[in-house]
């Protein structure tokens, strides 16, 4: 009876335990894999998860739940590096940590091939973030298999991004589950007053040395087009090294009073809302965030069918419209459609509800339960 009864207890006390989840990355700040870092941990919490932050660096901009360690204080350098693991690897054992989710980009293979094999004391899951592979995985496939053989999952953001992963490197423990968006917040947020005054195009990004978002061929396509001189705005949001160059651009055009930066903004979403449209000119994408986070505004949106996410978010004259990849005069035409075409327009517009559940938090910890036991 003693024996039963101490064997209950233990069940008991093991179904009480809160699985606590380590979310590795490099800030809460600016990127989209940042951002969803932020977002994993308020959905984590809210499940009834135990939450903990290891940071690179301290800097925090998204709103997020649970405790916070960054790694900051340690300088560059060999010993630093070494003093950074052991760090790490104390935490983790300290804490207690059931599983670490790994959000960094990982270009350097002896260092994580280190981590994996010496910090990391609990369940790995690194997650890909960009159908660029190279952010995340070593080109030697023996390599990338002494890391990531060891990774109690690959979690990819796209089904694109699964299927390329399997056809490279042959994993068989990748799974994709798509990024939660909290729908209630997005609507709250959006109506903040913002003050626009003219009817805009959206695009939004980062402007940064490798020139992802290609908004200077955007500008071009806006400036050489009907779309200049139409009642039409083009609006950025977002901020980098390259933003001097789109400006001069710009001024280049004499378009100053029709194309206007407004920086980074730690609200988009009364931008997203007040938009015609948002247009994506990318050269690649993981599962771009902005499509999603505009379309739960209740706005349509226009992007390139590049690798990956888009075909996977955007159902073509539905909720929005998909373009041949990288053909920026297709891509025109596009926008003319939607300031044209008031039909169609107000057919995507009613339609941008229409993945509400794939992306929702509900669905979000359902897939990540199953593998989170």
């Amino acid at each position: 009876m003693n024996q039963l009864y101490l064997y209950e207890f233990k069940q008991k006390r093991l179904q009480d335990k809160k699985i606590k989840i380590g979310l590795l990355g490099t800030c809460l700040a600016h990127g989209g894999a940042n951002k969803m870092q932020a977002l994993y941990s308020i959905a984590f919490e809210n499940a009834g998860y135990e939450v903990h932050h290891i940071l690179v660096n301290p800097e925090i901009e998204f709103d997020y739940r649970g405790k916070v360690m960054h790694l900051s204080p340690f300088k560059k350098g060999m010993f630093h590096r070494v003093k950074r693991f052991l760090v790490l690897r104390k935490f983790i054992q300290t804490e207690q940590l059931d599983y670490l989710i790994d959000f960094r980009s990982r270009t350097k293979s002896i260092m994580e091939l280190l981590l994996v094999n010496f910090v990391f004391t609990c369940r790995y899951i690194p997650t890909v973030h960009s159908f660029e592979l190279d952010f995340y995985f070593p080109k030697n496939k023996w390599i990338s298999k002494l890391i990531y053989q060891k990774a109690f999952k690959i979690v990819s953001i796209s089904k694109a991004i699964e299927e390329k992963i399997i056809d490279v490197y042959g994993f068989s423990n990748v799974i994709t589950i798509y990024n939660p968006l909290g729908y209630d917040a997005i609507r709250q947020l959006a109506e903040k007053p913002i003050s626009i005054d003219f009817p805009f195009i959206l695009a939004a990004g980062r402007m940064d040395e490798d020139n992802i978002k290609q908004f200077d061929k955007l500008i071009e396509t806006y400036a050489n087009s009907d779309l200049s001189i139409s009642a039409y705005h083009l609006v950025f949001l977002g901020d980098g090294v390259l933003r001097p160059q789109f400006e001069q651009l710009v001024e280049q055009f004499q378009l100053k009073n029709k194309i206007h930066f407004y920086g980074f903004q730690s609200n988009p979403y009364p931008f997203m809302k007040k938009a015609h449209f948002l247009v994506l000119c990318s050269k690649n994408e993981g599962y771009p965030t902005v499509l999603t986070e505009t379309l739960a505004c209740g706005t349509p949106v226009i992007s390139f069918e590049c690798a990956s996410g888009p075909s996977e978010i955007i159902e073509h004259n539905e909720n929005g419209l998909l373009v041949e990849n990288q053909n920026f005069e297709v891509l025109n035409e596009a926008m003319m459609q939607f300031i044209q075409n008031p039909e169609l327009y107000a057919k995507c517009k009613k339609n941008t509800q229409n993945q509400k559940d794939l992306h929702s938090f509900e669905q979000f910890i359902k897939n990540w339960k199953a593998i989170l036991t």
